[in-house]
């Protein structure tokens, strides 16, 4: 019991003493409140600081004191059953992830897998996983694919995810050929995978288990064959040109600049311009990077004009538009 400062009137000893009870309760819920913050913070360290409701209990913090949490604005939720720490930014990839923790036992597949790998697919949209099929996996806010065949999998966090090849073999069914194109390119040239891995993922599923199963090997077969991963984009490019009107290119033509020549994927000689296809996966390096920028420095230093297309031109048609202005605009 604590001691009784000198002189004190028996009122105010009654007093004292409850007040050392009062502050002994509160140093109790205090650390108790701290051991309760401790805890999430450990879960939330390995999940991109993504709690679940079941991951809280199972470290003893029940839903009240995650409730008192969330009105005190620490915690918010994400999806159902999968809080996120305000201390933590949200993201893209926190955003999937709480999509596979509403869902255990399930696997990031699709877009959300292809997103992960930095695929060129645009903005994933809702989370994606796949559940084997009778699971019962309807959770708001996230797409759950009941998919009969076992996916290839690894570790991701406290989840899993698609293996890049299964990535890959996946894609069809949610992107067109151009991408699925620029996607497989992407991965082989950041050595995500390799042509005889996805081949041997592909010759292990079932025919009907794979949509877009033609395109795929026909793609895999061009890239075996040692053609180059740029002539399919470059196709398309042309197609590009041809139907705005700016004919008169040639392609892939060698052209003078100081020391030497230099071959140009489309080039107009008369007009002394030049087309350059430069999408991300052909700038994987550094030493790419300043190969090309030497390339742009000689030509210019030759008298040649320059247009670049990079990867924000080159999903579409109508993406290539303000590539399309600016040749018409030299040509003209």
């Amino acid at each position: 019991m604590p001691s009784v400062p000198t002189g004190a009137e028996p009122g105010d000893r009654a007093r004292f003493v409850s007040g050392g009870a009062t502050n002994r309760a509160r140093s109790s819920e205090d650390a108790a409140s701290f051991a309760v913050d401790a805890a999430l913070a450990g879960i939330a360290r390995t999940q991109l600081g993504l709690v679940t409701v079941r991951q809280a209990s199972d470290v003893g913090v029940d839903r009240s004191a995650i409730h008192r949490r969330r009105r005190a604005g620490l915690w918010v939720p994400v999806v159902s059953g999968v809080l996120r720490s305000t201390s933590f930014p949200p993201t893209i990839e926190q955003e999937i992830l709480a999509g596979a923790l509403a869902i255990p036992g399930s696997t990031v597949v699709g877009l959300s897998a292809a997103a992960i790998e930095r695929m060129p697919v645009g903005p994933p949209g809702r989370p994606m996983v796949a559940v084997l099929p009778g699971r019962s996996a309807r959770v708001d806010g996230v797409r759950a694919l009941r998919l009969s065949q076992t996916v290839p999998s690894r570790r991701w966090y406290s989840v899993r995810r698609s293996t890049t090849e299964a990535t890959i073999v996946l894609l069809p069914r949610f992107v067109d050929d151009a991408t699925l194109e620029r996607c497989l390119d992407h991965c082989l040239a950041h050595r995500l995978t390799t042509v005889d891995r996805v081949r041997r993922l592909l010759d292990r599923l079932p025919a009907q288990a794979v949509s877009g199963r033609r395109i795929l090997l026909g793609l895999l077969d061009r890239r075996s064959e040692g053609v180059g991963h740029r002539s399919g984009l470059e196709q398309r490019v042309a197609r590009w040109l041809d139907a705005a009107g700016l004919g008169g290119w040639q392609m892939n033509r060698r052209v003078p600049v100081r020391g030497g020549t230099l071959e140009c994927d489309f080039v107009w000689p008369d007009r002394r311009i030049v087309l350059e296809v430069s999408p991300f996966f052909t700038h994987g390096s550094r030493a790419t990077q300043e190969r090309d920028t030497e390339r742009r420095r000689l030509l210019v230093s030759a008298g040649w004009r320059v247009v670049e297309a990079g990867d924000v031109d080159l999903g579409s048609e109508r993406d290539f538009a303000a590539c399309a202005a600016a040749l018409r605009s030299l040509l003209t």
